[in-house]
């Protein structure tokens, strides 16, 4: 295992989750992913591995630890040896999700993120107290920094509040970033920045700065306004250029007009994107990727592929994005 000290820090900026892409057995097509990590990564995109899009519960051990050891020996041989690699964790019970942490960090990962159980979701809900000691006991037990992801959706339901992250931000110093796929989600960033302006040494106590971050691109512009640090999004997958453009504007601290004007522009566009994205899933995701690139369509089984009728549908919701990241290739060339 690497040293701690060794671990590439997180900071604000983008985050991209990325599939996890299968060839027509199944088994996973690490050309694809290749391809797909660096399009991303060369422009400054943080991957995130193993988390909700890149179907974590449809992964084995083996093949998550695979991935992880993949990415770092991808990004070092382009060059990118100080890009960080976030892997997803989450386990169904304390002892797995530590079990995961131990391994990705072996692998190489520099942090894990983490979604909370899903399962006996009602028996956690019964008694907050309970999600508040998972999230301490598996930072404690974690040899790597971890995220806090709250994404009701993908978790039976649980939301957990402002109130309840502020706790496990105090009691877990190595924790090191929440991530808030929810409901509300700019009003719970304001309460979190609140709570650690108000009590500073929750920021001391640890050796990085916890970072929240937006789970919905549709956010980003009022999330960086409110204090926020960045996004981990779905839509850098299909427009890496035009998510680091809108970010590049929203940590502009003096834009000119024109420059407003855009980063509206963009951030309309790419919001529009994002309500037919979350719904699609990864069923869409893979569909506009084979059309964009060739990688694979197909999630594992039991998920299918998009119908075409369907897979067009989303297309032609992603047409506005699409066009913007044909527009800003064409400036870069």
């Amino acid at each position: 295992m690497a040293n701690p000290s060794e671990r590439r820090p997180l900071g604000p900026g983008v985050y991209g989750p990325l599939p996890t892409f299968f060839d027509d057995n199944q088994e996973l097509d690490f050309v694809s992913y290749k391809k797909h990590l660096l399009n991303l990564a060369t422009k400054g995109i943080v991957p995130v591995c193993a988390g909700s899009l890149g179907e974590a519960v449809h992964l084995s051990y083996d093949e998550r630890i695979t991935l992880i050891r993949f990415i770092r020996k991808t990004l070092d041989e382009a060059g990118l040896t100080s890009t960080p690699i976030v892997a997803g964790v989450g386990g169904s019970s304390t002892r797995e999700t530590i079990g995961l942490a131990k391994a990705a960090a072996e692998a190489g990962a520099d942090a894990g993120m983490v979604i909370l159980p899903a399962y006996y979701a009602a028996s956690l809900n019964a008694d907050q107290g309970q999600v508040i000691q998972y999230y301490i006991d598996i930072c404690e037990g974690s040899p790597i920094p971890l995220l806090l992801y709250n994404f009701p959706a993908n978790a039976g339901g649980q939301d957990m509040s402002s109130a309840v992250i502020t706790e496990i931000m105090k009691r877990a110093p190595n924790l090191c970033g929440v991530k808030l796929t929810c409901g509300g989600s700019v009003g719970k960033l304001v309460r979190l920045k609140a709570a650690i302006q108000e009590d500073p040494a929750m920021n001391n106590s640890r050796p990085f700065p916890v970072i929240l971050l937006d789970g919905l691109i549709a956010d980003l512009t009022p999330w960086a306004q409110c204090g926020g640090h960045g996004t981990v999004s779905g839509i850098p997958n299909f427009a890496p250029r035009a998510t680091m453009k809108l970010w590049k504007f929203c940590t502009n601290p003096s834009p000119t007009e024109k420059e407003v004007k855009e980063a509206a522009r963009i951030q309309s566009i790419l919001s529009n994107s994002d309500v037919a994205a979350v719904p699609a899933g990864i069923r869409g995701m893979k569909f506009a990727l084979n059309k964009m690139h060739g990688y694979g369509i197909a999630p594992r089984k039991p998920l299918l592929p998009l119908k075409e009728s369907e897979g067009e549908l989303f297309m032609s919701a992603l047409r506005e994005t699409l066009e913007l990241e044909a527009e800003l290739e064409r400036e870069e060339a």
